[in-house]
């Protein structure tokens, strides 16, 4: 995976990320906009055959940046939970 910042501001951040489609960010959605300081999340693979998607965060106040890293660890730490499990 390839992540490029386009546009970053204090409570907003606009990536491309590459080489991720919907099953990744589907998720990494859906457990940002369970964080009560995240107001939008949001993702747009730009064409079916371009291995590309925008995706997008706006916060009430927090650091976009550290939410996307706080989102990835609780992911990280429930697929840990799953595979304890097997």
């Amino acid at each position: 995976m390839e992540v490029k910042i386009v546009e970053l501001a204090e409570n907003y951040v606009r990536l491309m990320v590459k080489g991720e489609d919907h099953t990744f960010l589907n998720l990494l959605q859906h457990e940002l906009v369970n964080d009560d300081g995240v107001v939008l999340a949001k993702y747009n693979i730009t064409h079916p055959l371009r291995d590309e998607a925008e995706l997008m965060i706006r916060t009430s106040g927090k650091d976009p940046l550290e939410v996307l890293k706080e989102a990835n660890q609780r992911i990280i730490s429930k697929i840990d939970e799953v595979l304890s499990q097997l």
